[in-house]
This record gives structure tokens, C-alpha cells and sequence, in this order.
């Protein structure tokens, strides 16, 4: 074991080298050297070859399937309940087979999960949304032109519009620049709830789907420069916004059962195929003709105009990025910003009602920042401490996904085991976020874990990784992270809520969501 810490601490020297510090290419080739020489001492000493990984039987040909799909916990619904039996069984690391993919190892040790962002920093290529990336390379018009967008695309093509995009979508002055706005969409939704409090004396069986209107509402105000009117107390369900959410929905639903299921949509067009074509061909048409709409006002600013550069005016300006290009990182971001936020604020609004302490804490908090009737800025969001402890700790407890994947590119050193390159890497993120041994007191809910101080110890950094490892991370992170800011400040400001029904839990639909209706209760807390 000493020689495997040797050889995990030279690797990770390795790499800090080559990231941060390139002229220290000597102790850099010192590291490489000493790792080599531990990795081969390893290899007659203590490593095991990955066909002793433990994990569910296997056979021939068909893997670990039947296990999976024999076994009375399974559930396409409710996938995280088989792997967290597996992984409990198994841990720190266990195999799996499927004659859909490579062989999957997962991994609930967060140095492993390390090990494998830092293996797979320079090409970090994933295995995924199969069905989705067909669907575009194979569109009849060639609307795509045979590419698919850094959500589906791995290697080069991934790395073109990455490193194209990565700036303009993350740098803090573009993502701040539409602070004001989305708070404006945050103050009506409070309105909005306010309505509906009155209305139903309890939020509605359907206040998810409000919830998407405020996702939607405030991702648009990004991806298309434009408020789409998703908060109008008097839309109907044929509305461009509340189809735009049936669409993505439906996507979200097919893109589960295209996943994760045998995939018998790559021999003939199934049901889950079709679904998912058709809805992805009318999300299609709905977002173009915005964009198309968008590109207009943008041409018809006078030059002069003192206004704000857009990002879609940044990205559309940006060198070797095509209008396709723009338009598919667009449908990305909609896609993958609508769930993914409304979800967590769902997730987040069900731990504080249920956790009155914590939301007493939150209150006092705001309170003592928006001191003000004005609007919230990027300096109010920086003091904010309890807030974002507030969201880390609830996506602990109910992160998006189960885990995060990686092909890996190289043989690996897992849990001493020797990895081959071309495995799939799985990091299980939601599991090691509930367990006892990095995350002490785990089924409890306390923000305070994530403050400066830790008051329960330090965090390993790779134990919670919400928004993906390394690389690959999400690249809409800053965006969704300032609009759920602004929205818990805001409702936090104005209400208190409350939570009586049944305990909540997670179905999938390609991202984890509410088990229950979310029937909150809002008092005005002035």
C-alpha cells in the first residue's frame, strides 16, 4: 500500500507541474520517472488485474445485464437504487458489463474520481446521448452539418467549440452583465407565487411546471437576448413557452429510454426514437425561428448603439465557430438549463421547509445583505455565504445525476486495480455524497459543512461534483448557479415555506427529479 500512496502522490505532482508550472519540465520528468518506476514495481507487487474488479456476475456475450435486470431493485425509473445496492456490496470500486458499452467500472472513492478527471484532463471523452447525436448527424436537411455540439461530440470536434465557447460562457463579466434581468424574472415569479398561494392556498399538484416557466424564462434571457413571457398568469398550454417545455421534457423522457434500456433503437426507429426525433424536430423549429428573430434585432442595432454586447453576438463573432455552431450550443443550453435548475430549486425549497432552522439561518442572511429595496447586484451574490452553502448541501443530497463518466485514455490505477484504456470510468458522485465516511452526519441536512470554517471537517474535492469533473465540466455552471442565487435570495426575502406531505425522493428522467408533488405552502413573511 505504501508503494500505491507513492505512486497516486507522484501522479498528482505530475500533474500540478504540467498544469500551473511549465518550467519545471526537470521535475516534472522526475516525477514522470518515479511514477514509472513505482507503476512497474506495482505491477509485480500489489496491483490486480481488472478481471478481479468484484461486481455483479457476469456471462458471456450479454455481461452483467441479466443480474441488473433480474434483480427485484431495478427499476428504469428509479436507477439509483440498483447501483447504490451494487455499490454497497462492492465499494470502494466494482465492474460491470454491458454488451451495450465498454466494460463500466464504479468508482466510489473520491481519489479514484480524481484520478480519473487528472487521466482524462486533455481529452476527456464521455459516453452518452448515443440517440441524440444520431438524430443530428443524420438530420435530412443536414441542418447539423453531420455535427452534433459539445453536449454529444468527443475528440477534436469537441475541443474546436469548447475552447471556442469557454470563455464567453464563463467569464464572470458576461454572465453578470445579465444579473439585473434575471432578477426582474425572479421578483415576478414571487409574484406568481403569491397568485397561486392565494389561489389554491398551497402551491398546485402542477407548481413544477411553474418552476420550468422560471428556468426557461430566465436561460432565455442568455441563450436567445430575449424574455419569452413564460411568467404571464394567462398562458395557454398551446403557447410557443409551454410548448418549448413540453419538447424538452419529452426529449428528456426519450433520451432516458434511449440510454438506458438495450438500445434496440440502433437496429430499427422504436418508440422512444420516434418520440424523441419528433420532439427534438419541433424544439428544432421553435428555437431557430427565435434565434432567426434575435439575429435581426442584433443586425438592426445602430453601430454606434452603447448597449451591451450579447453573448450571442460574441459567439456569433467568435473565429471558427459557424452560425450552426451558435444555433446547436443554443438548443444545448436550453435543453440542458431547464431541468437542471428548476429540479434543484425544487430540491432546495423541499430541504428548507423541512429544515426550519436552516431556513431561519438563510432568512437572516438575506436580510442582512439585500438590506435595501433595490436590486440585487454581483456584490450582494458575493456575500452570500449561507446561500450557496444552502445549494452545495442540497445538491449533495439530491444531485442531478448518479454519476459522472469517462472513457478512460490510458491504463489506469484504480483502487489497485490496473484499469485498461478504453473502460468507462463511472464516479459516483450521488453515493459518495451520502456516505458516512466523507460526509459525517450524511442524511442530515446542514449547509454548514460547506462554510470556510468546516465545522465537520474538510471536503475532499472530488466527493460532490454536481456540475461534472475536470475539463468537461458544464459549461453553463456560472449561469445557472447566478439564476438560482437570485431566485432562493428572493423567495427567501419574502416568504417563509412550508412542507406537509410525503418524504421526497428521485425518479429519472435523464436527470434526477421530485418524487412528490410539490405542494409548498408560501406565508408571507412580512
Amino acid at each position: 500500500m505504501a508503494l500505491l500512496k507513492q505512486a497516486k502522490r507522484m501522479s498528482r505532482l505530475k500533474g500540478v507541474y504540467s498544469r500551473g508550472f511549465g518550467k519545471f519540465s526537470n521535475l516534472q520528468q522526475l516525477a514522470a520517472g518515479g511514477a514509472a518506476i513505482e507503476k512497474s514495481a506495482l505491477k509485480k507487487t500489489t496491483l490486480k488485474p481488472a478481471s478481479e474488479i468484484p461486481g455483479p456476475k457476469r456471462w458471456p456475450i450479454v455481461g452483467s445485464l441479466f443480474s441488473m435486470l433480474m434483480d427485484k431493485d431495478f427499476d428504469t425509473k428509479r436507477y439509483h437504487v440498483y447501483w447504490k445496492k451494487i455499490a454497497e456490496q462492492h465499494k470502494p470500486i466494482f465492474r460491470f458489463d454491458s454488451p451495450m458499452y465498454p466494460p463500466m467500472v464504479g468508482l466510489l472513492d473520491p481519489d479514484d474520481c480524481e484520478t480519473v478527471a487528472r487521466e482524462t484532463m486533455e481529452n476527456p471523452v464521455r459516453s452518452a446521448f448515443f440517440a441524440l447525436e444520431k438524430i443530428r448527424k443524420e438530420a435530412v436537411d443536414n441542418y447539423f452539418d453531420k455535427k452534433s455540439g459539445i453536449l454529444t461530440e468527443n475528440n477534436e470536434e469537441w475541443k474546436r467549440v469548447r475552447t471556442r465557447v469557454q470563455i464567453p460562457m464563463m467569464k464572470t463579466k458576461n454572465v453578470t452583465a445579465y444579473l439585473p434581468q434575471m432578477d426582474k424574472v425572479a421578483l415576478d415569479f414571487t409574484d406568481r407565487i403569491a397568485s397561486l398561494q392565494k389561489l389554491h392556498g398551497e402551491m398546485p399538484v402542477d407548481f413544477q411546471i411553474e418552476i420550468y416557466k422560471w428556468a426557461l424564462e430566465s436561460v432565455s434571457l442568455v441563450a436567445l437576448n430575449r424574455r419569452m413571457g413564460c411568467l404571464d398568469p394567462n398562458l395557454t398550454n398551446d403557447s410557443e413557452p409551454m410548448s418549448l417545455i413540453k419538447h424538452i421534457n419529452n426529449i428528456n423522457d426519450a433520451l432516458n429510454d434511449t440510454e438506458f434500456s438495450a438500445q434496440l433503437w440502433r437496429i430499427y426507429p422504436n418508440a422512444a426514437y420516434r418520440k424523441l426525433q419528433k420532439s427534438h424536430d419541433k424544439f428544432l423549429r421553435i428555437v431557430d425561428q427565435n434565434i432567426q428573430e434575435t439575429g435581426a434585432r442584433l443586425l438592426a442595432k445602430k453601430p454606434n448603439s452603447e448597449d451591451d454586447v450579447t453573448l450571442i453576438e460574441t459567439l456569433l463573432l467568435t473565429n471558427g465557430l459557424t452560425r450552426k455552431d451558435v444555433v446547436t450550443l443554443i438548443l444545448d443550453m436550453l435543453l440542458a438549463g431547464i431541468d437542471t435548475t428548476a429540479h434543484t430549486i425544487a430540491f432546495a425549497l423541499y430541504l428548507l421547509a423541512k429544515n426550519p432552522d436552516c431556513q431561519a439561518k438563510l432568512q437572516e442572511e438575506v436580510d442582512k445583505v439585500l438590506d435595501h429595496k433595490g436590486p440585487i447586484t454581483a456584490k450582494h451574490l458575493g456575500q452570500l455565504f449561507y446561500l450557496k452553502a444552502v445549494l452545495k448541501e442540497s445538491l449533495r443530497h439530491f444531485p442531478l445525476f448518479t454519476f459522472n463518466v469517462r472513457i478512460l485514455q490510458k491504463d489506469t490505477v484504480l483502487s489497485g486495480y490496473l484499469v485498461p484504456k478504453g473502460f468507462l470510468a463511472l464516479t459516483l458522485n450521488m453515493l459518495i455524497g451520502h456516505d458516512e465516511k466523507y460526509f459525517p452526519r450524511a442524511k442530515e441536512f446542514i449547509p454548514d459543512r460547506w462554510l470556510r470554517h468546516k465545522p465537520l471537517g474538510a471536503i475532499h474535492p472530488y466527493a460532490s461534483l454536481p456540475f461534472g469533473l475536470g475539463t468537461r465540466m458544464c459549461i453553463g455552471r456560472r449561469i445557472a448557479e447566478q439564476e438560482m442565487y437570485i431566485l432562493l435570495a428572493r423567495i427567501m426575502q419574502r416568504y417563509n415555506v412550508n412542507y406537509k406531505y410525503k418524504d421526497m425522493d428521485v425518479v429519472t428522467r435523464m436527470v434526477f427529479m421530485p418524487s412528490e408533488p410539490l405542494r409548498y405552502s408560501f406565508t408571507e413573511r412580512r
